[in-house]
């Protein structure tokens, strides 16, 4: 449920900027710089990668994102932010200018998800 919660929040560009915003610190800054590597601003990259991973990810990578979240203060940050982290430390599958896929996300649970073209909301 709170997973769900979190793709319907996060797939949102407004929300999911917000979200980063309040998980704040380097995390923050670590997001903006690869948003902005990507020419994107940190509300459309954070909800491409969270639509990417709704679209693509396996009821394991479901549970397993669940099952590191459990007990949290705020589980929906604490899994935004785990959703984020392996795409932030990934390679970029293809230039997304070229038409290939975005980034890798997922990598936690040695899947790569790749989609489509990402730009900008």
């Amino acid at each position: 449920m709170v997973i769900a919660d979190m793709i319907h929040s996060c797939s949102n560009a407004h929300v999911a900027k917000a979200a980063v915003f309040c998980i704040g610190g380097a995390f923050a800054e670590r997001v903006g710089a690869a948003a902005r590597e990507r020419g994107m601003e940190v509300g459309g990259f954070v909800a491409v990668i969270v639509q990417e991973f709704a679209r693509r990810a396996d009821g394991e990578a479901m549970r397993a994102l669940t099952r590191e979240i459990a007990g949290a203060d705020q589980p929906i940050l604490k899994g935004l932010a785990r959703l984020l982290e392996p795409a932030l430390a990934a390679e970029t599958c293809a230039d997304p200018q070229l038409g290939g896929g975005m980034l890798s996300v997922g990598a936690q649970h040695n899947r790569r998800i790749c989609g489509s073209v990402a730009h900008a909301h």
